[in-house]
């Protein structure tokens, strides 16, 4: 009878051995880490002089950085979808309308200006020199400004967003100089983001 007994005992053991084993395999793997976002971005400031001929020319001076240089934040905050993006010299931001937003987020988005007040994106931007910051706010100065945000994707379940930027502000002052006489300029920026992690604030 003990022999019996045991040996019921041994195969209970087993049996629930192999349960056990049977509900760990089942167990979900994790979820893979986030990709490394990924990030373009340049600035441009283009001068016009007239000629000796009566005609134009362009000069000027600019900055394309090293992806590893830029750093990119997302935010989500109530009324808005905040996106700043910084490198070196240049600080371009931007808040893009959340009521403006498609269901899925891609699109283009123009950016505002006094011109056309009710357009989906402010942008403001910051130019560091060695005395302190020159800060544009464009969106609220600036008459006609051209240029967008574009979503290209957005993973809600993730939280990662890509897409592009671009702005063409005339009639900027110099950021280099202080003289209220110097030329003016258009400034011109352009970057790219990938998967950029979107936190709310």
């Amino acid at each position: 009878m003990k022999i019996f007994t045991r040996t019921l005992l041994l195969v209970a053991l087993a049996s629930a051995s192999g349960i056990f084993t049977a509900c760990s395999d089942k167990t979900e793997a994790p979820a893979p880490a986030d990709p490394t976002p990924t990030f373009k971005m340049g600035s441009y400031f283009d001068f016009v002089t007239t000629t000796p001929a009566g005609g134009t020319a362009h000069t000027g001076f600019g900055t394309t950085h090293s992806a590893l240089d830029i750093k990119g934040t997302a935010s989500l905050a109530p009324q808005v979808l905040a996106l700043d993006f910084i490198a070196g010299t240049d600080n371009a931001y931007f808040e893009v309308d959340r009521a403006k937003l498609s269901a899925a987020w891609t699109g283009t988005y123009t950016l505002r200006c006094r011109n056309r007040p009710t357009d989906a994106v402010f942008t403001s931007y910051i130019y560091k020199v060695t005395t302190g910051s020159v800060i544009y706010r464009l969106s609220d100065f600036t008459q006609d400004l051209t240029g967008n945000v574009t979503i290209t994707a957005y993973d809600a379940k993730r939280q990662l967003v890509s897409g592009s930027f671009e702005v063409r502000a005339p009639e900027q002052r110099d950021p280099t100089t202080t003289s209220t006489t110097a030329p003016k300029c258009t400034i011109l920026l352009a970057g790219e983001f990938n998967n950029m992690k979107v936190k709310p604030q």
